[in-house]
C-alpha cells in the first residue's frame, strides 16, 4: 500500500506540477495572445505596407505622368519652338522673295516703259525721217521737173530760134525792148 508521505509526496507535486501547468497555461495564453498581436501588428503592418506600396506606386505614377508629361511638354515645346522657328525662318524667305520679285516686277515694268518710249521715240524719229524723205524726194522731184520744164523752155526756145549757137557761145534773142530782172538788172526776158 501507499504510504501517506508518498501520497502527500504525490499531492504536492501534483499541486507543484499544477501550478507548473497552471503557470504554463497562462505562459501559454499569454504567448498565444502575443503571437496574436504580434500576428496582428504584423498583419496591420502587412497592410500599413501594402497600403504604402499602392500609396508609393500612386505617388510614383502621378511623378513619373507629372515627369513624362513636363518631358513630353517640354520636348513638344522644343519641337513647336524649332518648328515656328523655321516657319518664321519660311515666312522670311518669302517675304525676301516676294520683294526680291517685286523688285523685278518694277524693274520689268520700268523696262517696258523704257522700251515704249524708245519704240515710240523711234516711231516718231522714223516717221520724221520718212517726211523729211519724202519732203526731199518732194523737193528733188519738183526740182526735176523744174529742169526738166527749164530743158523743155530751152528746148522749145532753141527750135523757135530764140537760143542759137553763134560760133563757141550761145547767143539769145532779146527783142528790141528787153525787160530786166534781178535785184540790179542782171536778167532780160527773151522772146515769148
Amino acid at each position: 500500500m501507499s504510504n501517506p508521505e508518498d501520497v502527500a509526496a504525490v499531492r504536492l507535486a501534483l499541486t507543484k506540477l499544477m501550478a507548473i501547468a497552471d503557470r504554463l497555461d497562462t505562459r501559454n495564453l499569454e504567448t498565444v495572445q502575443r503571437v496574436e498581436a504580434a500576428a496582428a501588428a504584423l498583419d496591420q503592418g502587412a497592410n500599413r505596407l501594402s497600403d504604402g506600396a499602392e500609396q508609393f506606386a500612386e505617388r510614383a505614377i502621378q511623378v513619373i505622368g507629372g515627369r513624362t508629361e513636363q518631358v513630353i511638354t517640354r520636348g513638344s515645346s522644343q519641337a513647336m519652338g524649332q518648328l515656328s522657328q523655321q516657319l518664321e525662318q519660311s515666312a522670311g524667305s518669302a517675304q525676301t522673295a516676294a520683294r526680291a520679285m517685286e523688285e523685278q516686277s518694277r524693274g520689268l515694268t520700268s523696262a517696258r516703259r523704257t522700251l515704249v518710249w524708245n519704240g515710240l521715240l523711234a516711231l516718231v524719229v522714223g516717221a520724221l525721217l520718212a517726211a523729211g524723205g519724202s519732203a526731199w524726194i518732194a523737193q528733188r522731184s519738183l526740182q526735176e521737173i523744174a529742169r526738166a520744164d527749164f530743158g523743155k523752155d530751152i528746148l522749145q526756145a532753141t527750135q523757135r530760134g530764140v537760143i542759137t549757137h553763134c560760133g563757141d557761145s550761145l547767143c539769145a534773142r532779146i527783142g528790141k525792148k528787153p525787160r530786166r530782172y534781178g535785184a540790179g538788172g542782171e536778167y532780160v526776158l527773151l522772146l515769148q
